[in-house]
């Protein structure tokens, strides 16, 4: 178990582990989302300029899937974390908003946020919706999109600054349903530990060694209830 009372700053980073048990496929696996769709095709930055309709298409089904999905215990662990302690920070590679609606604040959303739509071309805000069509946009004509990270883009700067602000003093660094070897969140780990943060795993499968001081191997709606010590908030 840990202690959070003994940390000053702690920040989880998520991925697609987390949100399985709320009806989420993982990108990949057993269920995933793209086993059965060419990524080079329809989830890439070349995609959206050749075939944005075809993007939009690929992509529905998650926004749909997203939509029905409801807050599992492993999110609802961290959100009430958060609430209690000032110093807890949560990065997310997950889509689905369901952090934030966990309750989550302190929140970065590095891939995005897929109840979202934004413009191929005009600097017209992005806006929330739960449309599944594919439109035009009103201002200028062209192609709509999710306003998501899509391969072979770069990561929003705002979303990096803020991601590095978290990462500055932490202490205690969790990673929750993502294995976290894969730029670039390998190297938020890796910072987290070259400062001295006690470094935590719970995923369903283990990490290379080194990484993490600390593996726990399970479910994340089933570990992440219980790392905490009884008398902590969450």
């Amino acid at each position: 178990m840990l202690d959070p009372g003994r940390y000053q700053k702690i920040v989880f980073l998520t991925g697609a582990g987390v949100s399985v048990a709320s009806g989420i496929p993982p990108f990949r696996g057993p269920g995933g989302f793209w086993n059965d769709q060419d990524i080079e095709r329809c989830a890439t930055a070349e995609a959206l300029e050749r075939d944005p309709e075809r993007v939009w298409r690929a992509f529905a089904p998650l926004r749909e899937a997203a939509r029905k999905a409801r807050p599992n215990p492993a999110h609802r662990t961290m959100a009430r974390l958060e609430a209690r302690h000032p110093g807890v920070h949560l990065l997310t590679q997950n889509v689905d908003g369901l952090h934030l609606a966990a309750g989550s604040r302190r929140v970065v959303e590095l891939h995005g946020n897929i109840h979202r739509t934004r413009c191929t071309r005009c600097d017209a805000a992005p806006f929330q919706e739960e449309s599944l069509e594919f439109r035009t946009c009103r201002a200028c004509g062209a192609a709509l999109r999710f306003d998501i990270v899509l391969f072979h883009e770069m990561l929003d700067p705002e979303a990096l600054r803020r991601t590095a602000e978290a990462l500055r003093g932490v202490d205690l660094f969790v990673a929750v349903g993502t294995s976290g070897t894969v730029y670039p969140a390998a190297g938020f780990a890796a910072s987290a530990q070259a400062g001295g943060a006690w470094s935590v795993l719970v995923n369903l499968e283990p990490a290379p060694g080194g990484l993490y001081d600390q593996q726990v191997v399970g479910r994340a709606e089933e570990v992440l209830p219980g790392l905490f010590k009884p008398s902590d908030p969450a």
